[in-house]
């Protein structure tokens, strides 16, 4: 009876540090990653899918948080989080702190809409001299900086959303759209654009995103990369792209 007694104050007594090393050993198990793209979005239900998928198979438990583009960057650059959930190819040009996990997640690009089915483009050269009036959607970084090089100001026009630069298409106010992949589908296949004369004029630039592991994770990033190849031959990120309900225009 003492005994046992004794094993029993032995292991009340140990109890704190075997939280404290449970807790430890899920924090060293536990990979954290940011984005600024909304939650509730199909582009990121997708990404959750494939990354719990793919982090649990290196024994490891994938979350994220949402934050402004800016403070993703500052804080996978600091090494506060694990890294990123979704930047593009050049990504780390800019942010040596991060490593690129080389098989990417999706491929995606700048995509012009119009409503006039006279109008071809193929790349941001393409507007150039056009003297088409184009609108996109204000704060869309790929939009911001290449089309004031192509389009002279009194012809370019920020809107607040995508629905708003449809309108402008429909109503004749503007003659071209140019917008982000998984943005331009989404609202395009809507009940209000899916019979409506919008097109896909063309492509102004396409692209692959990846997720980006802070430097301390260097070891992880080729086995990543391995299982992320794996899924895809498995057949489960088309599973998971249905299961988001993503409507994509790259293949991936």
């Amino acid at each position: 009876m003492k005994k046992t007694i004794s094993v029993f104050v032995m292991l009340f007594l140990l109890h704190p540090r075997i939280m404290n090393a449970s807790v430890t050993f899920a924090a060293e198990n536990r990979i954290k990653l940011v984005t600024y793209k909304s939650k509730n979005s199909p582009d990121v239900k997708l990404l959750n899918l494939i990354y719990t998928e793919a982090f649990r198979r290196m024994g490891m438990i994938f979350v994220y948080k949402k934050y402004p583009a800016a403070r993703c960057s500052a804080m996978s650059d600091a090494g506060k989080v694990d890294g990123e959930l979704s930047r593009i190819y050049s990504y780390g040009e800019a942010h040596p702190n991060v490593i690129r996990v080389e098989e990417h997640h999706w491929r995606s690009g700048f995509i012009a809409v119009a409503a006039a089915p006279s109008i071809h483009l193929d790349g941001w050269e393409s507007l150039k001299g056009s003297g088409y009036r184009v609108n996109y959607t204000r704060g869309i970084k790929g939009c911001e900086i290449n089309l004031p090089k192509v389009v002279r100001p009194e012809n370019l026009e920020k809107v607040n959303s995508v629905f708003q630069g449809y309108k402008k298409l429909l109503k004749g106010r503007a003659h071209i759209y140019v917008g982000a992949e998984f943005n331009i589908m989404r609202i395009l296949e809507s009940d209000d654009f899916r019979h409506s004369k919008l097109r896909i004029a063309g492509v102004m630039e396409k692209f692959t995103a990846h997720v980006f592991l802070h430097n301390k994770h260097k070891a992880l990033v080729p086995q990543l990369s391995n299982i992320l190849k794996e899924m895809k031959k498995e057949g489960l990120f088309e599973t998971y792209r249905e299961t988001a309900k993503l409507i994509t225009y790259f293949k991936n």
